[in-house]
């Protein structure tokens, strides 16, 4: 890792750690056998027009640059700086529209094996059996890729959980609910109840739907031992090498991201009050397999606040409600699409 300090000639930042572009190459040079020439970025974008190169490294991997200080010319530049310590380096295959080999070229299979299995059995266990199925997922291959999304929080972390009420509700209320009063949720099956929590109060008084001038007790909970978490949030933001660090290899990843990302999308989608609570039960099976691997929760993003996100814990034993406040709401806000005047 450099520790030089310098003047940026891209970003224009100041007195900070620099790295030279050639020393950048080796690493990149895994991202630059990822592509092929193609004139659209259909199969990994939904973009059915040319994507250049450094365009479709600043979309299918958001974090990748800091986008908020570099101008697409400038990934450009940077891009093509880079690409020069590449034994493959040609002007053309910089400035030409690209997409993934592996989703071009890989015979439907395995990825595409797992969606459909999915897809089938969600429809399974909502419409045709509840226990025993005809259309079983491979457990063995989710249970390698959430072995790979395992994050710890770590001891004194803190979370949030908020009850409707009319007055201060004491701590010990502020837990899960008892088995005979335990609905069921989006993670948990009906008796079987799982502590639900935020990782802000913000995010924990969006999930009530409180409203106006009602009351509500926010809980604050503090971690007493590390949480093993598996998480489902915001696979699309995982970078390249963050990938390589948790044991994927890239070409596995690309084509197993859709997959993950429906599992995402299916825990953290909206769901309205009347929606019938067999749309529960795909992620209330999911969530049951990752407590059965040992996992302490699943965590996923808020329906309610985008940038927030919550955890459904099954080991509630690692945390303690350390406080509760109440408070009245006082003022709402909402935002919708389209906005017309």
């Amino acid at each position: 890792m450099s520790t030089t300090k310098g003047n940026c000639n891209f970003c224009d930042s100041k007195n900070v750690i620099i790295v030279n572009c050639a020393d950048l190459s080796v690493e990149f040079e895994q991202l630059f056998d990822l592509y092929i020439p193609n004139p659209d970025a259909q199969k990994s974008l939904g973009l059915a027009f040319p994507v250049i190169l450094h365009e479709h490294l600043m979309s299918y991997w958001p974090r990748l640059f800091n986008i908020s200080a570099l101008k697409p010319n400038t990934v450009l530049q940077l891009v093509n700086q880079i690409g020069r310590g590449w034994d493959q380096y040609s002007d053309r295959f910089f400035e030409s529209p690209v997409e993934f080999d592996a989703l071009l070229n890989s015979p439907a299979g395995h990825a595409e094996d797992l969606q459909l299995q999915w897809d089938k059995f969600s429809f399974e266990i909502k419409k045709k059996n509840r226990f025993l199925f005809g259309e079983p997922i491979d457990l063995d291959t989710l249970e390698t890729i959430f072995e790979s999304l395992v994050i710890n929080y770590p001891k004194e972390t803190n979370f949030y959980r908020a009850r409707l009420s009319d007055e201060l509700l004491p701590v010990e209320l502020m837990g899960k609910p008892p088995h005979d009063h335990t609905t069921p949720g989006r993670a948990n099956p009906i008796g079987i109840p799982y502590l639900y929590i935020s990782e802000s109060k913000e995010t924990t008084l969006y999930e009530t739907r409180v409203a106006l001038h009602e009351g509500i007790t926010v809980a604050k909970f503090t971690a007493k031992e590390t949480l093993n978490v598996v998480s489902l949030k915001n696979i699309a933001d995982y970078g390249p090498f963050e990938i390589i660090d948790r044991g994927f290899a890239i070409r596995e990843f690309i084509l197993i991201r859709p997959y993950l990302q429906s599992l995402e999308h299916e825990l953290s989608r909206p769901v309205r009050k009347q929606d019938v609570h067999l749309d529960y039960l795909p992620t209330q099976y999911l969530c049951e397999f990752i407590k059965s691997l040992g996992f302490d929760a699943v965590e996923y993003k808020s329906a309610m606040n985008a940038s927030g996100y919550n955890l459904a814990v099954f080991n509630d034993n690692k945390l303690e409600c350390v406080e509760a406040i109440f408070h009245r709401v006082t003022n709402l806000k909402y935002d919708w699409e389209p906005k017309t005047s």
